[in-house]
C-alpha cells in the first residue's frame, strides 16, 4: 500500500469512510486481494522522524505448490533500513529503489519469492515493482509544489513465497519526494506603481514588492535587485532580503516624472530561476506627503486551524494620510498569485475611516497552508502609498481521525509456539504535526489469543493454535492519536477495524483414493486426441494439501495422460483395438509427503476403422458401340473388420462418377454392366474408359460408421469405322475474279475413327452440287481447281459440296461444305453516294466517336485502299464539328457537338490503273445527332430479339424502311404519341453459346418519360403482329438476365442497367447508326445498399428523407392505394433472391378477390419459365399461390378472417426449401401457414411486373397454357393496401406505372371504410346537416358573384374562351374552343393490341396533340374555301352550321370516363389553363403562364 502526501482534505474523508466499511463487510471479502497497485497521496507531517515500519502478513497460494515439513516465511531483513528517494517530475520508470526479502526454502520448494503492492481497488497505480527482482519504478510523474503538494508516499511491498501454504511478509515504506527548482519566483502584483515627494529624504522607503517561489528549501528562498540597465536606478536600492525599496539620492526631477525601473528577483536553486517586473514610480509636489501607518500587529498572529469565527477582526490597522485637513484613505488588502499571498483570499480586509479590520474569510487547514503573508497597502488622495506586512500562523489541532491501512487480514500455521509474528497493522494520521499524528494500538477485546505492540502495530500470538479445533479470529485494533480531539472534546481521536487472522493448516494426513479401482468402459478406438476417459480422485483432509496425481504403471505406448492437479485422464496418442484391447494403469496421489495408489481398468471399443480392399485393378477390352449381356467386368472387395473372409462382407458398390451412369450401373455383388454403347471416338468418346468403382462397408449407411475406398475399371475400347470423315481447310478459301483457271486449294481432311479407319481419303464434288458449281469447279485427287475465271460483281461466293470418302471397312462417305470467296479486285469506276447516320448522344456527353463511313456507289467492295477522301468544297470550309479519315473514309464526331442535322459533303477520289483510271465523284452524308436525357435511359422498355443481327436490323428493306423504322412506328402508335416522342436508341448484338441475340431499348414520354412497365406491358400485348410486321422471332419483352435460374448466378441474382456515355455504333453502307451503350447484366447479390433518394418533394437529411406532410415512408413513398372492385395497379417486379421477405397490410371489404399478382402477362413458348406468385381472398381468408416454375404451391390460412374491413399484416417469406405466410404475426402452428415448393427449382424468377388489387389480363386464360394446378381468381379487389414491402425495400405505391381505376392514398376507400357498421338514423342526421350547410353556402356564393360580377369582367378569364364571353358571338353562340373533335379522336378504337390488353381497359397513354393540331392545319391550309387561313378564330368558331359544341357545355354527353382528362397535363405549355382546370391538382408542378 501507497500514500504520499497530498492537497485535497476530501481524501481523508474517503479513507474514513473506506474504512469504515471494510471494518464490517464478511471475512471471506476481506481476504480478496486485487494484483492492481495502488498509490494515494497526502500531505501530511505524521510520520516525520520515524523510521519506516516493518509488516508481515500471510495471502492464499493461487498457485498449488509441493509442500515442505517446514515451511519457513520470507522476511525483509532490511525493512527498517529503507530510505528511498525520488525527485519529482522524473519520467515513468525512473528507478527508486530494490526491495528483498529472504526465504529459507529451496527455490522450488517454497524459496522463490515474488513481488506486488497491496493495493485497494480502482487506485491509480503511481509505482511499479518488479515480481521477480523487487525492482521498484515510477508509474506516474509526481509533482512537489503546488497545487499537488506531493511531499512523500508510502507503499506496502508484499512478499510471497511458492509453498504450501503460501506464505507472505509486508513492508511498508516512505518514499520522500524531493524538490527541484523547476518553478519562477512569481511577483505578488502584476504591476508596480507608486508617487514619491519630491523634497522625500534619502534613505526614505518608497516602496514594496514582495516575490513568491512555490518550490521548497533553498529553492523558495527568493533575493531582489534592481536592473543596473534602468536609467533612473542610480536614485534607488532595495533590501534584497525583503523586497523594500528605498531612496538612494536627493530627487531632482520635476513633479510629474516617472521613474522607469526594472526589479529582478532570483531563487537560490541550482540552476537560479528569475523573473522580472517594471517599476512606475511618479514624482510629486515636495508638499505633499504619503501617508503612514500608526498601528500595525507587532507578532505574527497565530490561528488554530479551527478558528472559525468570520465576524471578529483578526488584526486592526491604523494610518494617517498625511494631508491637512482631509483624512480619507483607501486600504487594500493585496491579492497575491500563491496562497500564502491570500489568492483565494482565505482574508478579507473591511475599512472604517483611517482604520481597518483584517478578518477570517475562508476556512483554514494546517495540512494545506501553515503560514500566510498579507500585504496591506494604503493610499491618499495625493495618489502616494505605502505599504506593511501582517505575518500570520495556523497552529494545527487534533481534527483527523487515524485510518488504518489496506492490509485486512494474517496468518499463522498451527501448532506454532506463543509469540509467532502474524502481521502488522498500520494507521495513518493526516494531521500535521506529531503532536496530534502518533498513533498507538490495542486489541478491541483483551481475550482474544493475540497480542498487539502499542507502538509498531506487530501483531503476535499468544498461545499454539489448532485448526482442526478454530480455523480463524477476526479481532478489532483499535488506533489512537495522542492529544486531545478537535472533533470530540476531552476525548483523542481513534479509528477501527476488524482483522482477519487464518489458522493455516500443516499436511500431516495422508491423500487417499475414493476407490481402489476404476474402470473405463466402451473407450471407442478412434477416440480424440485429449478426449476425456475418466476422472480419479483423492480426498486429503489437510486443505493446505495439494495432491498431485500421476501414471506410474501400465501406460503402454504413452497412450494416456493424467493431469496433475485435477485426476482427469484423457487419450494421448491414437488408440487401436487391434494392438491392445484394454489397458490396465496403476495410478498415484501425492501430497508432497504422503501418496497413495488405484488402479484403472480401460476397455477400448471395436470400431469400423478399416475401409473396404479390393481384390486386384480391373481392366477390360470391349468394341464400342455394343451393348454386351451380362457382366463386363466383375469386381470385389472385402472388409478388413471382419475377420472371416466367408462371412457376407455387406459392401455396397456404386459409381464414382455421375456422368458414367448414363451407360453403366454396377450391383451389390459387384457386376458392372452397360447399359448404352460406349463411344470410342472424339468428340465425346475416348480410347480407354476409367471407370471408378465405390465400395462402401456396412451396407453403405450414411455417417460415420461406413467406410469407402474406390478402385478403377480401364475398358480398352476397340474401332469400328462408325464416323465419317469431313475438311479440315481454313475458311473461307479466298480466289480471286478475273484469274485465269487453276488450282484453288489442297483439300484436306480428318476422321475421329483409328488410323486403320481413316485416310487415306478420297475427294469428289457431291452429286448435290449445282450445274453452276459443277460447271465452274473441278476436284482431281485433292485439289480443287476452276474451269472458268470468275466476276465478283456477278457473284461473290460459292458453297461447294465435297465428298470425302475414308479407307476403313466399311468404307465411309461424309459431305463437307467448302466456302469459296470471289476475291474482289477494282476494276469497275465508282459513282456519287449518299448515306444516313443517326447518333444518340447520351447527356450530351459522347466523347470523339466513329459513326460511320463516307458511301459511294461502287460495284467493287474490297477497293478502300485506292480511295481518297477530302472534304467539299475546300478543308478549311470543313464543318468544326466533324473529321473525316483521308484514307478510310471515317467520319468522327467530336465532343460536344450539339443537336441537329448536318450536310456533310466529300469529294472521293480513285485509280487503280490500268483497270480504273483516275476519278472522282461527289458523296454525301446525313447526320442527324439527337441528345437522350438519363431519364430515358433509366425508364426504358427493352425487347430481345433472336438470331437477327444488328446490321439487319437498322439496314432499309425492299420497301425502303428498316426493322428500326418499323418498330419506331410501330411503338409511337401504340403508345399514342409522336414519333419525335419516342427513341429507340440501344441496337446491339449479343453473341451466345446458342443463339445470337439482338437487344433493343426505348423510351417514350408524354410529358414525363413513362414508366418501363408500361413500355413493356403494352409490347407484350401487340408481340404477335410485332412479330409478323419485323419478320423476326421475340425473345423477351423486359430483359431479364435472371430469368432463367442458375443460369447467371447459383443463388440471388438481380438486373443492373449498365450505361456510360460512349455509344455503340452499327455500320451498313448506306445507313449507320450509333446509339447508347446500355445493357442489362446479372448481379449475384440481393444485398445491395442503395443511394437515398427521396420520392415526392422529400428532402435529403443526413441519411434519411424528410418529407411532407403524410407521406410515412423511408424515402416520402406514399405507402397506400385503394380499388373498388374495377381497377388494378401495375409496379416493378422484385429481383430473383434466394431469400425474399414480403409485407403487405390490407383492409378488405370483398371476401373473394385477387390481392396482388406477381407473374407473367403472357405465355412465351421460347421461354420456359412459368414462375409466378399471388394472394387472393377466398371466402375472407388468405390464400397464397407460389410457383418456382416446376409447379404451383397452395397455402391457406384459414384461421383469420381478413375481410373484415379492418387493417391486417400479412408476412410472405419464401425460401429455398419452404414457403411461410403469417397473418397479423401469430407465429403459432394453428395460424401459420408452411410448405414446401413444387418440384427442383429453388427461387422465384419473374419478369413480368407487380399487379395490385387485380390483374390486367386474363389469369384463367394465361393458367390454361402454361398448364397451372391452381389458378389465381380474376375478381378484383375492394379496399385498401398499404406498406408494400419485398426485402425491406418500400413500394411507392401511390404512383403506380400504369393502373386503371385506382385511388392512391386510399381516399374513397377510407370514406367507403368509415360508412360501414354506422347506424342509419345517424347517417341520415349527418346528411341532413351536410345539406343544410351546402344551402348556406350557395346563398352565400350567389349573393357575391352577383356583387362582384362587373369587377370579374376585367380580370383574366379562365373558363374556356378564348376572347371574352361577352365578345361578339358571346351567348350560345359564344365564340369557344370546341374539343369534340379532340373527344373523337381520343374515344376513337385503341391501336392494335391483343385483345387481353383491350379488355382490360389500359389507362394513361396520352393522344398525339402535337400531331392532331398539326394535320388539322395542313387541311385548313389546302381548303381555299376558308379565310383567313391561319386565324384561330376559324378553329374557335361556334355557331350554326357547326356540329361541334361548346367547352361550355363539357359535361354534356359525357360519362365519368369521358371527364378525366389528366392527358391535358402532356398537351404542352399552351394547354397548361385546361390541364389546371379539368386535370387532376398536381401541387408538385411548377407554376406556368397560360398562353391566353
Amino acid at each position: 500500500m501507497m500514500f504520499v502526501r497530498g492537497s485535497e482534505g476530501g481524501i481523508l474523508a474517503a479513507l474514513l469512510l473506506y474504512s469504515l466499511a471494510v471494518a464490517s463487510a464478511q471475512y471471506t471479502k476481506a481476504r480478496e486481494h486485487t494484483s492492481h497497485h495502488v498509490t494515494r497521496l497526502r500531505h501530511s507531517r505524521h510520520l516525520e522522524g520515524y523510521l519506516p515500519i516493518h509488516t508481515s502478513s500471510f495471502v492464499p497460494a493461487t498457485v498449488p505448490k509441493l509442500a515442505v515439513k517446514d515451511n519457513h516465511k520470507p522476511l525483509f531483513t532490511e525493512c527498517l533500513n529503507y530510505r528511498p528517494t525520488v525527485k519529482e517530475e522524473q519520467p515513468v520508470g525512473t528507478y527508486v529503489f530494490t526491495v528483498h526479502a529472504e526465504d529459507r526454502d529451496p527455490p522450488d520448494m517454497g524459496g522463490t519469492v515474488t513481488y506486488k503492492f497491496v493495493s485497494t481497488p480502482g487506485e491509480k497505480e503511481r509505482f511499479h515493482v518488479d515480481p521477480e527482482t523487487g525492482k521498484i519504478t515510477t508509474a506516474d510523474i509526481f509533482d512537489h509544489d503546488e497545487p499537488s503538494r506531493e511531499k512523500e508516499a508510502y507503499i506496502t511491498v508484499r512478499a510471497s513465497d511458492n509453498g504450501q501454504p503460501q506464505l507472505d511478509d509486508a513492508c511498508t515504506i516512505k518514499i520522500l519526494i524531493e524538490d527541484i527548482n523547476d518553478n519562477q519566483p512569481v511577483f505578488d502584483k502584476v504591476s508596480y506603481s507608486e508617487s514619491v515627494p519630491q523634497d522625500l529624504p534619502s534613505g526614505r522607503e518608497v516602496m514594496r514588492i514582495s516575490a513568491t517561489d512555490i518550490d521548497d528549501g533553498n529553492n523558495s528562498i527568493v533575493h531582489y535587485s534592481l536592473d543596473s540597465n534602468s536609467p533612473d536606478q542610480a536614485y534607488f536600492y532595495i533590501d534584497p532580503d525583503n523586497g523594500v525599496i528605498f531612496l538612494n539620492k536627493t530627487i531632482d526631477k520635476a513633479p510629474g516624472y516617472k521613474f522607469k525601473l526594472s526589479a529582478i528577483v532570483k531563487d537560490m536553486g541550482t540552476p537560479p530561476q528569475q523573473s522580472s517586473i517594471t517599476l512606475d514610480i511618479q514624482v510629486v509636489e515636495s508638499n505633499k506627503k504619503s501617508p503612514s501607518f500608526i498601528e500595525v500587529p507587532d507578532e505574527p498572529i497565530r490561528l488554530k486551524e479551527n478558528y472559525s469565527d468570520f465576524n471578529t477582526p483578526i488584526a486592526t490597522v491604523r494610518a494617517v494620510s498625511n494631508i491637512p485637513e482631509e483624512k480619507k484613505l483607501q486600504f487594500e488588502l493585496v491579492q497575491g498569485q500563491t496562497e500564502q499571498t491570500n489568492k483565494w483570499h482565505t482574508f478579507v480586509l473591511e475599512p472604517e475611516a483611517d482604520s481597518a479590520y483584517i478578518k477570517l474569510g475562508n476556512h483554514l487547514d494546517f495540512e494545506k497552508i501553515t503560514d500566510y503573508t498579507l500585504t496591506v497597502r494604503i493610499q491618499n488622495n495625493y495618489k502616494l502609498a505605502a505599504e506593511t506586512i501582517i505575518q500570520i500562523e495556523v497552529e494545527d489541532v487534533n481534527d483527523n481521525i487515524p485510518i488504518l491501512s489496506e492490509i485486512r487480514s494474517g496468518s499463522v500455521l498451527e501448532n506454532e509456539n506463543p509469540g509467532t509474528p502474524v502481521m502488522q497493522v498500520r494507521a495513518f494520521d493526516a494531521d500535521g504535526t506529531s503532536a496530534n499524528n502518533q498513533i498507538t494500538y490495542e486489541l478491541g477485546d483483551p481475550s482474544d489469543p493475540f497480542a498487539i505492540d502499542s507502538i509498531t502495530g506487530n501483531i503476535t500470538t499468544l498461545k499454539m493454535f489448532d485448526r482442526e479445533e478454530r480455523s480463524f479470529y477476526n479481532i478489532k485494533i483499535i488506533a489512537t492519536d495522542n492529544s486531545e480531539s478537535a472533533l470530540i472534546p476531552g476525548k483523542h481521536n481513534a479509528g477501527q477495524q476488524v482483522f482477519l487472522i487464518e489458522i493455516a493448516d500443516k499436511n500431516d494426513n495422508p491423500p487417499h483414493f475414493t476407490q481402489d479401482t476404476y474402470v473405463a468402459e466402451s473407450i471407442a478406438e478412434n477416440a480424440n486426441i485429449n478426449e476425456l476417459v475418466t476422472v480419479v480422485s483423492a480426498l486429503d483432509i489437510d486443505t493446505a494439501s495439494v495432491v498431485t496425481y500421476s501414471i506410474v504403471a501400465g501406460n503402454t505406448y504413452d497412450a494416456f495422460v493424467i493431469r496433475n492437479f485435477t485426476g482427469e485422464i484423457r487419450v494421448n496418442n491414437e488408440l487401436d483395438y487391434e494392438n491392445i484391447t484394454s489397458y490396465s494403469l496403476d495410478v498415484r496421489a501425492f501430497d508432497g509427503i504422503y501418496e497413495d495408489y488405484a488402479k484403472v481398468i480401460i476397455n477400448i471399443e471395436n470400431l469400423n476403422d478399416n475401409p473396404p480392399v479390393f481384390l486386384a485393378n480391373y481392366t477390360k477390352t470391349i468394341e464400342e458401340e455394343k451393348l454386351y449381356e451380362g457382366c463386363i467386368v466383375k469386381v470385389e472387395a472385402y472388409d478388413p473388420d471382419i475377420k472371416d473372409r466367408n462371412a457376407p462382407q455387406n459392401i455396397v458398390y456404386s459409381l464414382v462418377k455421375h456422368e458414367q451412369k448414363e451407360f453403366l450401373q454396377i450391383d451389390n455383388d459387384g457386376c458392372l454392366r452397360l447399359t448404352k454403347p460406349l463411344d470410342r471416338d472424339q468428340p465425346l468418346g475416348f480410347t480407354r474408359w476409367q471407370i471408378l468403382i465405390m465400395a462402401a462397408d456396412h451396407g453403405g449407411r450414411l455417417g460415420s460408421d461406413s467406410l469407402r475406398s474406390t478402385t478403377e475399371v480401364i475398358l480398352e475400347l476397340t474401332d469400328i469405322n462408325d464416323n465419317a470423315p469431313f475438311l479440315t481447310n481454313t475458311q473461307p478459301v479466298i480466289w480471286y475474279e478475273n484469274e485465269p483457271p487453276g488450282q484453288v486449294v489442297i483439300l484436306t481432311a480428318k476422321d475421329y475413327d483409328s488410323a486403320e479407319n481413316g485416310p487415306p481419303f478420297t475427294f469428289a464434288l457431291n452429286e448435290s452440287a449445282s450445274f453452276d458449281i459443277r460447271s465452274k469447279f473441278h476436284i482431281q485427287g485433292n485439289i480443287l481447281s476452276t474451269l472458268v475465271s470468275f466476276d465478283r460483281e456477278q457473284r461473290k461466293e460459292y458453297k461447294i459440296p465435297v465428298a470425302i470418302t475414308d479407307s476403313g471397312t466399311p468404307r465411309l462417305t461424309g459431305v463437307s461444305i467448302l466456302h469459296v470467296v470471289i476475291g474482289d479486285k477494282n476494276d469497275n469506276p465508282m459513282a456519287p453516294g449518299h448515306s444516313d447516320i443517326f447518333v444518340y448522344n447520351y447527356k450530351g456527353e459522347a466523347p470523339d466517336t466513329e459513326i460511320g463511313r463516307v458511301y459511294v456507289d461502287d460495284p467493287d467492295d474490297w477497293d478502300l485502299a485506292d480511295k481518297r477522301f477530302m472534304w467539299l468544297p475546300s478543308y478549311e470550309q470543313r464543318s468544326p464539328y466533324f473529321d473525316i479519315h483521308s484514307n478510310t473514309g471515317m467520319i468522327t464526331m467530336k465532343e460536344g457537338t450539339p443537336n441537329g442535322t448536318y450536310l456533310l459533303r466529300f469529294n472521293v477520289t480513285e485509280e487503280n490503273e490500268p483497270l480504273v483510271p483516275f476519278h472522282w465523284v461527289e458523296a454525301t452524308v446525313n447526320v442527324t445527332i439527337k441528345e437522350i436525357p438519363e431519364e430515358a435511359v433509366d425508364k426504358s422498355g427493352s425487347i430481345r430479339f433472336v438470331n437477327i443481327t444488328a446490321e439487319e436490323f437498322i439496314v432499309p428493306e425492299p420497301d425502303g424502311t428498316s426493322k428500326k423504322e418499323k418498330l419506331h412506328r410501330r411503338l409511337a402508335q401504340l403508345y399514342n404519341t409522336s414519333m419525335d416522342n419516342v427513341d429507340v436508341f440501344t441496337v446491339f448484338t449479343k453473341n451466345t453459346v446458342k443463339d445470337v441475340f439482338l437487344d433493343v431499348r426505348f423510351a417514350a414520354h408524354g410529358s414525363p418519360y413513362y414508366p418501363p412497365e408500361k413500355l413493356d406491358s403494352m409490347v407484350i400485348g401487340i408481340q404477335e403482329k410485332l412479330e409478323e410486321e419485323l419478320q423476326s422471332k421475340i425473345y423477351m419483352v423486359k430483359i431479364d438476365e435472371c430469368l432463367i435460374e442458375k443460369e447467371q448466378c447459383e443463388d440471388s441474382c438481380r438486373n443492373v442497367l449498365m450505361k456510360n456515355n460512349v455509344p455503340l455504333s452499327v455500320y451498313t453502307n448506306t445507313t449507320s447508326f450509333v446509339g447508347v451503350s446500355a445493357r442489362v447484366e446479372s448481379e449475384c447479390t440481393c444485398d445491395v445498399v442503395e443511394p437515398l433518394v427521396c420520392l415526392n418533394g422529400g428532402t435529403p437529411f443526413a441519411d434519411k428523407c424528410e418529407c411532407p406532410e403524410g407521406l410515412s415512408g423511408p424515402h416520402c413513398e406514399q405507402t397506400s392505394i385503394g380499388f373498388h372492385g374495377d381497377g388494378w395497379a401495375m409496379y416493378s417486379s422484385p429481383p430473383a433472391c434466394q431469400e425474399g421477405h414480403v409485407t403487405l397490410t390490407v383492409t378488405s371489404h370483398s371476401s373473394n378477390s385477387l390481392v396482388f399478382y406477381l407473374g407473367p402477362l403472357k405465355h412465351n413458348p421460347l421461354l420456359e419459365v412459368q414462375d409466378f406468385m399471388s394472394l387472393e381472398l377466398v371466402e375472407g381468408f388468405p390464400v397464397l399461390l407460389v410457383n418456382y416454375g416446376s409447379g404451383t404451391t397452395r397455402l391457406n390460412n384459414s384461421v383469420v378472417h381478413v375481410a373484415d374491413g379492418k387493417p391486417h399484416l400479412i408476412e410472405i417469406v419464401l425460401m429455398r426449401s419452404s414457403i411461410e405466410m403469417f397473418v397479423d404475426r401469430c407465429k403459432l402452428s394453428t395460424c401459420m401457414s408452411l410448405a414446401a415448393p413444387t418440384g427442383p427449382r429453388e427461387i422465384l424468377n419473374v419478369n413480368g411486373p407487380l399487379q395490385l388489387g387485380g390483374s390486367s389480363i386474363d389469369l384463367q386464360h394465361l393458367a390454361r397454357t402454361f398448364g397451372w394446378k391452381h389458378v389465381p381468381t380474376n375478381q378484383n379487389f375492394v379496399g385498401c393496401i398499404s406498406n408494400f414491402t419485398y426485402n425491406d425495400f418500400m413500394y411507392n405505391l401511390g404512383e403506380p406505372s400504369l393502373h386503371r381505376n385506382a385511388d392512391p392514398s386510399c381516399q374513397r376507400s377510407m370514406f367507403t371504410a368509415v360508412t360501414f357498421g354506422i347506424d342509419t338514423n345517424f347517417l341520415v342526421a349527418i346528411l341532413v346537416c351536410i345539406v343544410i350547410l351546402a344551402i348556406l353556402l350557395l346563398a352565400v356564393v350567389v349573393h357575391r358573384r352577383r356583387a362582384d360580377a362587373w369587377a370579374e369582367k376585367e380580370l383574366d378569364d379562365i373558363r374556356e374562351n378564348i376572347i371574352a364571353y361577352e365578345d361578339e358571338g358571346g351567348g350560345e353562340g359564344d365564340a369557344g374552343y370546341d374539343l369534340h373533335v379532340l373527344r373523337q379522336m381520343y374515344d376513337g378504337p385503341l391501336p392494335d393490341t391483343d385483345t387481353f390488353m383491350q379488355s382490360r381497359g389500359m389507362v394513361g397513354a396520352a393522344p398525339d396533340i402535337s400531331g392532331f393540331l398539326d394535320d388539322k392545319k395542313s387541311v385548313l391550309d389546302r381548303d381555299p374555301d376558308i379565310t383567313p387561313y391561319d386565324d384561330v378564330r376559324h378553329y374557335a368558331y361556334e355557331g350554326d352550321g357547326n356540329t361541334s359544341g361548346s367547352l361550355s357545355s363539357l359535361a354534356s354527353c359525357t360519362d365519368d370516363g369521358d371527364l378525366k382528362f389528366n392527358y391535358l397535363q402532356t398537351f404542352g405549355p399552351r394547354f397548361r389553363k385546361l390541364a389546371d382546370m379539368y386535370g387532376d391538382e398536381d401541387e408538385d408542378r411548377p407554376h406556368e403562364e397560360s398562353w391566353c
